[in-house]
């Protein structure tokens, strides 16, 4: 043997090849590898890909390594952005590393430069909760590699508006991902609003709007509209939205906003907490009961902590826990 040879390659599906049994391969490995909390229905994946809405284009891309389905993703191009979502996007896990994430992406950019397809932005989310997200990539790693392939992190809090809302809006948090022509390093408030208007009431209302029942399509309306009201409250009192690329991470809550009083936080509170009492009370007297009183104060200290998510938050910055 000579030569051993081995590819990525994109496979395209739109509308006249919906209902394939070879889009039906890549569905298949979507559901395995994407949560189940946010997944959206295989079925609606096709009706939409056969039918899209008014002003919306759809294509899906499948990748494959030497000829093996190992990778899912949809774009969905919306003209009066004019911006792509790409979206429900999975990788096979363990599959030469993240080599194929990188080569997924690139095929993608080659197709939509191929295309000549227009956009100020392709757009992308990553729910922030690990379960929500495929299981072989997580969040935080997800956010950097996208990072890594030209895409800017949004310094606003954003919640996905998907049906899960409805019952637990925190596993809707959601870093929201710009990929901008020309490149940009921030966004104007009224400009990230719109476009967070148009991913909220086009992009996903009107696919809600025709797979939910009307009594509960009504009240997710509701729901995402005061989820919307929310974002593009906080977003109308800063100067600017600021895209940071590669910086660090500096989401207004990062991968967890509320950091929970975690054994290890309160190890780092203890080691803190714990020689300040001491100094403390020998300070202020030698008796035999300074182990006693140490420890009380380090409990009441270590309490403080662990209930006020404030004073958790100011210390993890200090240790860079967050």
């Amino acid at each position: 043997m000579n030569s051993i040879a081995s590819t990525f390659e994109l496979e395209i599906f739109d509308r006249r090849r919906a209902r394939s049994n070879r889009l039906a391969e890549f569905l298949t490995l979507y559901v395995h590898h994407f949560g189940p909390e946010h997944r959206t229905a295989t079925n609606e994946l096709v009706e939409f890909l056969s039918s899209p809405v008014s002003g919306q284009s759809i294509v899906y891309f499948g990748l494959t390594y030497n000829g093996t389905p190992c990778g899912f993703a949809t774009f969905m191009h919306y003209v009066d952005g004019p911006i792509g979502i790409v979206d429900h996007l999975v990788i096979a896990p363990n599959l030469r590393g993240f080599g194929a994430f990188f080569g997924f992406c690139e095929l993608i950019a080659k197709y939509l430069e191929a295309r000549r397809i227009r956009v100020d932005h392709v757009i992308a989310e990553i729910m922030l909760r690990e379960e929500s997200v495929a299981a072989s990539i997580k969040p935080a790693i997800l956010v950097r590699l996208m990072r890594m392939v030209g895409f800017k992190v949004a310094k606003a809090a954003y919640w996905a508006p998907d049906p899960t809302i409805l019952t637990d809006r925190d596993s809707c948090r959601a870093a929201l991902l710009f990929w901008s022509q020309p490149d940009r390093d921030q966004l104007s408030p009224r400009e990230f609003v719109r476009l967070v208007r148009l991913i909220y009431e086009t992009h996903y209302g009107l696919w809600y709007d025709r797979t939910m029942p009307p009594e509960r399509g009504e009240v997710y309306r509701r729901a995402a509209t005061d989820l919307l009201t929310k974002i593009s409250d906080r977003a109308l009192r800063e100067k600017k939205i600021v895209l940071n690329g590669m910086k660090n991470l500096e989401l207004p809550f990062s991968l967890d906003p509320v950091p929970r009083a975690d054994t290890p936080t309160l190890f780092y509170i203890g080691m803190i907490a714990v020689p300040a009492a001491v100094a403390t009370t020998v300070a202020l007297a030698q008796e035999l009961l300074v182990a006693g009183m140490a420890m009380g104060i380090s409990i009441l200290l270590i309490s403080l902590f662990a209930m006020n998510s404030r004073l958790r938050r100011m210390l993890m910055e200090a240790f860079r826990l967050k």
